[in-house]
């Protein structure tokens, strides 16, 4: 039996490669996977994914078309990684839009903000300092 992150980076590797090569869906749009993780059982795999959205569009319309088009060729992906991998039971596969990419962007920009405020305050004189 593999370790649980080696499966997963298995599983990873293969559903990415069958999206990107075998997948015609004309609503997948560019989409990337960018992780999968196995319940304790292995018997439910959570794939994450990103997409750009089309021509500057909404995220949100654009990640929710991605999951429909994803979850209609589940049973396909299933039936490929069960060629692939010598599992007795292949996992169940749930598509998640993966928003770890958003929350960092924000984030930074929380960051970038702090740092304008702080750079915009004047100096004050540091504690103990005697003035001449």
């Amino acid at each position: 039996m593999q370790r649980p992150e080696r499966l997963e980076d298995q599983v990873h590797f293969l559903l990415s490669t069958l999206v990107q090569r075998e997948l015609r869906d004309p609503e997948l749009g560019f989409v990337t996977l960018t992780a999968v993780r196995l319940s304790p059982d292995r018997s439910v795999a959570k794939v994450y994914f990103t997409v750009l959205p089309a021509n500057g569009g909404d995220q949100e319309a654009q990640d929710s078309l991605t999951r429909k088009a994803l979850g209609r060729a589940a049973g396909f992906l299933r039936s490929q990684l069960a060629a692939r991998l010598k599992m007795k039971r292949v996992p169940e596969l749930r598509f998640f839009p993966d928003s770890t990419l958003e929350a960092g962007n924000h984030l930074e920009t929380l960051l970038s903000e702090i740092e304008k405020e702080r750079a915009a305050r004047p100096a004050e004189p540091e504690e103990g300092a005697t003035e001449a």
